[in-house]
Parts: structure tokens; C-alpha cells; sequence
């Protein structure tokens, strides 16, 4: 026969422990994520401006950026490209 002590306080500590393990896990994915996401959009953001400096019609890079219209905009004007 096994002997075993219930210790209400340990078992605590150690639920306490795999809570803050599965949240930091958590948070590194998210994380991840998102900056991947940033990345992709950083991306695209040089593509744009490399398609205004070409002179390519605004439709264009729109439809092949995924940006919006005003994002585009922004850029050029960031970038002291007429538009």
C-alpha cells in the first residue's frame, strides 16, 4: 500500500507553476506570431515604395501589397514622392 500525505500548499505551488509556464508559452507564440505578421507588412511596405519610385500605377501596387489606398499615400508621402 502506497502512503500518501496530501500537502494542499505544494500542490498550489505547483499548479502555480504550470499556470506561468503555459502563459509564457503562450505569450512567446503570440509573439511570434505577431512579429511575423510586423515583418510581412514591413515587407510589403518597401515593396510599395519601390513600385511608387518605378512609377507603377497606384491600383497596381494596392492589388499586389494588400495595402490600402491611404497607406500607400503615406508612404509616398513619407518618402517626398508626389502622388
Amino acid at each position: 500500500m502506497v502512503n500518501f500525505k496530501w500537502d494542499q500548499k505544494r500542490a498550489l505551488e505547483v499548479a502555480k507553476e504550470d499556470g506561468v509556464a503555459i502563459g509564457e508559452a503562450r505569450g512567446e507564440a503570440r509573439g511570434e506570431a505577431r512579429g511575423k505578421l510586423l515583418g510581412e507588412r514591413n515587407a510589403m511596405m518597401k515593396v510599395a515604395l519601390s513600385l511608387l519610385k518605378k512609377g507603377l500605377p497606384v491600383g497596381v501596387i494596392t492589388e499586389s501589397t494588400n495595402l490600402s489606398l491611404e497607406e500607400v499615400r503615406k508612404i509616398a508621402k513619407d518618402n517626398g514622392l508626389a502622388f
